[in-house]
């Protein structure tokens, strides 16, 4: 299949009640939307809590300078128990330090008490004093609160939706090289907003994206492949660069990469076709939530009719060898990621 189709997030029906034929055909039509696009918006997870080394306290030198009040060795002691780094991993007492810290205007600790709020984890879960705390650490300029508390507006999530006031965030936050708010501009460009009044620009889309991509967003080299596999308004449509952001974003683990570097293979586009390696990465993207793979999973096993691309069903003596390849991958992604 070599049309993109914009589809808009959350449109798509449920295609569990149509007969495989026609489930598959959808699939065919609609992939991008489960594949590509449900990637590009966000999870109910804010941005990754703010960080700063833990190589600048010791434990010892923390815990002397938290109980003296010092608002910096606070953070760093909840910091200390949130990662068991030293002590018992205890959410409980991170949110006590984080809460202490933020107390006295500390940003990335009022950023981190929100995130653990927005998790429930150490408190019961409550988006609404999540969204409080995002907001204190983002009107002191926090690139990580400012992308948190515009993710909130957007999602509507302890406050009414406002999308004008979420990119508002996502602008500030991008300015300060935020990655999630740079991918978060780039997918805006990427797939357009009616309500916002933007209209699909991938060459406004390409530097929030190579920006993202640079600082190791995973989610931003799987929003490059489709771009670039797309092309159009701006940027010229090129495979073998879709080909390489796909790939990418697979071998950083990110499932809907997978999904996508396994249709590649499986169509021969700018790649040598390969069913054994097209199995291997679609049963790597269904083992990393990218549901739609498994169709295609059952499509190359002969359960469900796929004969544009699967002429023959794999032979067990393939999927074993798929198999392989993609337990050997694992191994690979498992020591990248250490």
């Amino acid at each position: 299949m070599n049309t993109c189709i914009r589809i808009p997030p959350g449109k798509m029906p449920a295609v569990e009640k149509a007969g495989p034929l026609r489930a598959l055909r959808f699939f065919r039509l609609a992939f991008f939307l489960i594949v590509v696009l449900a990637g590009l918006r966000f999870s109910t997870t804010p941005a990754g809590a703010a960080d700063e080394s833990t190589n600048d306290f010791t434990l010892a030198t923390a815990r002397l300078l938290a109980e003296k009040g010092n608002a910096k060795a606070q953070f760093f002691m909840a910091k200390f128990y949130a990662k068991g780094d030293g002590v018992p991993q205890d959410f409980t007492k991170a949110v006590e330090f984080y809460r202490r810290s933020a107390a006295q205007g500390y940003s990335k600790a009022q950023n981190n008490l929100g995130a653990l709020y927005a998790r429930g984890l150490g408190v019961t879960q409550d988006f609404s004093e999540a969204l409080k705390w995002f907001g204190k650490a983002a009107e002191q300029g926090d690139p990580a609160g400012e992308f948190s508390f515009g993710l909130y507006h957007e999602l509507g999530l302890g406050v009414a939706t406002n999308k004008a006031e979420a990119l508002k965030w996502y602008q500030k936050a991008a300015e300060q090289n935020q990655p999630d708010a740079e991918l978060a501009l780039g997918n805006l460009y990427l797939l357009g907003d009616k309500d916002l009044g933007i209209k699909v620009d991938l060459k406004k889309s390409l530097p929030w994206l190579e920006k993202a991509a640079a600082q190791g967003s995973v989610a931003a080299c799987n929003s490059l492949g489709f771009l670039y596999e797309c092309g159009g308004s701006g940027v010229d449509k090129d495979e073998h660069a879709a080909l390489k952001w796909y790939r990418q974003a697979a071998e950083g683990n990110d499932g809907r990469g997978q999904m996508n570097l396994g249709r590649f293979y499986l169509e021969g586009r700018s790649v040598d076709k390969d069913l054994v390696e097209a199995y291997k990465w679609f049963f790597l993207a269904s083992r990393n939530g990218a549901g739609v793979a498994q169709h295609f999973l059952l499509g190359m096993r002969g359960e469900l009719p796929m004969d544009d691309f699967v002429k023959h069903p794999l032979t067990e003596e393939q999927i074993k060898e798929a198999l392989q390849r993609a337990r050997d991958a694992e191994k690979t992604l498992r020591k990248a990621s250490k």
